[in-house]
């Protein structure tokens, strides 16, 4: 997986190269050997991805991967980690060292949450139990703090109660970086046209609102190419409304 990421890495950063030596060439007025496409107009925000859809389904592939119960449950993770400032990662990672998925859940509880002695008549339900136990009980106060994972695993999974924390730790953190790596393959080609390069200035106005609203949901790799788009969006406005 990681070699994916690395290859899809290096070339999403030569587009990007390409399309910096392009627009150089062109103020040079360098002749080109082809003619330059028509411009098209870029997609509104309106019809750009909703973030949560690739978060969603990064969860859904994965989980679909195992033959999990909780396979179509993937908005839920997304929905409920976000009403609380918690990363959907983080309650799937849970899921699987608590409960295989889902496979192995005690009465409704796949996240073994309260040591599996609170019953849950949903998956929703349980779901909000973590996800706001995790953002508000003092003793996950650390974690907040650090957003370590170990600093949670140390509470979640104590080894004063038996359980094995460096086994729990090592398999969320396991899950969180999988997802994230998923997260950036399938938000690619979305990225990729959101490029300073050859852009009018409405066109960087949207390209940068578009890209701030998803750095609020993006994780990990994604995120900080997000923001180097974001940056990158900013610089080529500043010079294109400084020089018209």
């Amino acid at each position: 997986m990681r070699k994916i990421i690395l290859i899809l890495l290096a070339v999403f950063c030569f587009s990007l190269t390409a399309l910096v030596i392009f627009d150089k060439n062109r103020d040079q007025n360098v002749e080109l050997i082809s003619p330059i496409p028509e411009k098209t107009d870029s997609p509104m925000l309106s019809e750009k991805e909703d973030y949560n859809n690739y978060r969603a389904q990064a969860i859904k592939d994965l989980l679909g991967e195992f033959r999990s119960p909780l396979e179509n449950k993937s908005p839920t993770f997304v929905s409920c980690a976000d009403e609380h400032n918690v990363n959907p990662y983080l309650l799937v990672g849970i899921s699987k060292v608590e409960s295989t998925f889902g496979k192995n859940a005690c009465e409704g509880n796949p996240f073994g949450w309260s040591s599996c002695k609170t019953p849950f008549q949903t998956f929703d339900s349980s779901c909000q139990a973590v996800a706001k136990g995790i953002a508000t009980l003092s003793y996950y106060e650390q974690y907040r703090s650090t957003k370590r994972i170990r600093d949670l695993g140390q509470t979640y999974c104590p080894a004063s109660t038996g359980c094995n924390t460096d086994s729990w730790i090592n398999t969320v953190s396991e899950v969180v970086t999988e997802l994230e790596e998923r997260e950036l393959v399938l938000s690619l080609d979305e990225l990729a046209t959101l490029t300073p390069a050859s852009k009018s200035i409405k066109e960087l106005e949207i390209n940068t609102q578009v890209l701030k609203s998803h750095s609020a949901k993006a994780t990990g790799t994604t995120l900080e190419v997000i923001e180097i788009l974001i940056r990158a969006n900013e610089r080529a406005l500043y010079k294109t409304q400084h020089e018209s």
